[in-house]
């Protein structure tokens, strides 16, 4: 099978497509994406020349989040995000709090697509899938950008008893938030 050229963005998109209706498939021949809901796609999913494109589970999408939360050198923020990630809604959660965090939050999509693009070429290799060019992504997952904390937060993060404390705290509220139903909020709402 000769090498194809593929539609990187669509692929892309197909890769992050959560839509339970919709199925998205790859064409080994032309390196097209196809959606299901297009008149010309009625037999895509038994023909052999068709790979249907899964999107990232769940379970891998929550495990980008706990790699890129090791990252964050700055702790109270990654104890923000550590609390963030517990229970239902954690993505939600996540994505609120790491957008408060504006250096941090470009960072994030940088990690996140970096392991996005690293998926779909192990996705392709597995399926065997020769492409004719790759994009000028960058595999290499950005390192912290937050070496030092600023300047306001500095001064308390300096006594090792204070980051002692914010660790606990942190712990506390995220035990809370994973067990509250189970105590009925003893600790409060979450």
């Amino acid at each position: 099978m000769s090498a194809i050229s593929i539609d990187w963005d669509a692929l892309e998109s197909a890769f992050q497509n959560h839509a339970p209706h919709l199925r998205i498939y790859l064409d080994r021949q032309s390196g097209a994406v196809m959606t299901s809901d297009q008149p010309e796609a009625a037999d895509l999913a038994e023909s052999p020349r068709h790979l249907l494109v899964e999107p990232i589970p769940s379970r891998d999408q929550y495990k980008m989040m706990e790699d890129f939360i090791e990252t964050v050198s700055f702790l109270p923020l990654q104890a923000l995000l550590k609390d963030a990630i517990i229970g239902k809604g954690a993505f939600r959660r996540f994505k609120d709090t790491v957008s408060r965090h504006p250096e941090e939050r470009k960072r994030w999509f940088a990690f996140r697509d970096t392991l996005l693009h690293q998926h779909m070429l192990k996705w392709l290799g597995e399926q065997q899938i020769d492409f004719s060019a790759k994009p000028d992504w960058n595999l290499e997952l950005p390192l912290a950008s937050y070496l030092a904390p600023p300047d306001e937060v500095a001064p308390a993060l300096q006594d090792p008893s204070d980051v002692a404390r914010e660790e606990l705290r942190a712990y506390v509220q995220a035990w809370a938030r994973a067990h509250g139903e189970e105590y009925h909020y003893f600790f409060g709402p979450p």
